[in-house]
């Protein structure tokens, strides 16, 4: 039987390439049922020399085996989505934490700005009132040696005056 499915199988590829170069009219339907049969037909008849029953628990074995490893993938991946979940949320947390603490730092950086921003006016003011002062003691010192210069010039004419009288009065009185 082997020997009779190997000569079937044999012609059947002697017929495919033939059938390949011609070109392909267009079928019904009903065409492409009865090549899809033959198609299947040929199949089974390089395959009919084992048992249909092996067959079919081969690859039901193989199956199942496929399955199982689709299965634990399955599974390992599904243990890591929810680790990969938790790690997630665990850094969520802490970044909110570290938002919070950027966000308490912040404030608390505008609060010390504002402080200082009135010390540094308050200092403003008080260096406007320094330098006003400083200004008013300038002038008045300079008031007050202008008026001392003009003392001591008047001084001084009334002392040479003096002085002259008293050369004049030595001079004619004795």
């Amino acid at each position: 039987m082997t020997d009779r499915n190997t000569e079937k199988a044999s012609k059947a590829e002697q017929n495919l390439p033939s059938e390949r170069n011609e070109a392909l009219p267009a079928e019904k339907p009903a065409g492409i049922v009865q090549a899809t049969k033959d198609f299947f037909g040929n199949a089974l008849s390089t395959v009919k020399g084992k048992d249909l029953s092996t067959l079919v628990e081969d690859f039901s074995s193989e199956m199942t085996l496929v399955a199982e490893g689709l299965s634990e993938d399955q599974a390992k991946l599904h243990e890591l989505c929810q680790s990969v979940a938790a790690q997630q949320t665990i850094d969520r947390e802490e970044l909110d934490q570290a938002i919070g603490q950027v966000s308490d730092t912040m404030a608390s950086a505008n609060e010390r700005i504002g402080v200082l921003e009135t010390a540094v006016q308050k200092l403003q003011k008080t260096l406007e009132q320094i330098e006003k002062k400083t200004e008013e003691k300038k002038k008045h010192k300079l008031d007050t040696l202008s008026g001392l210069i003009r003392q001591l010039t008047i001084l001084v004419g009334v002392a040479g005056g003096a002085w002259i009288i008293v050369t004049i009065l030595n001079l004619f009185g004795r």
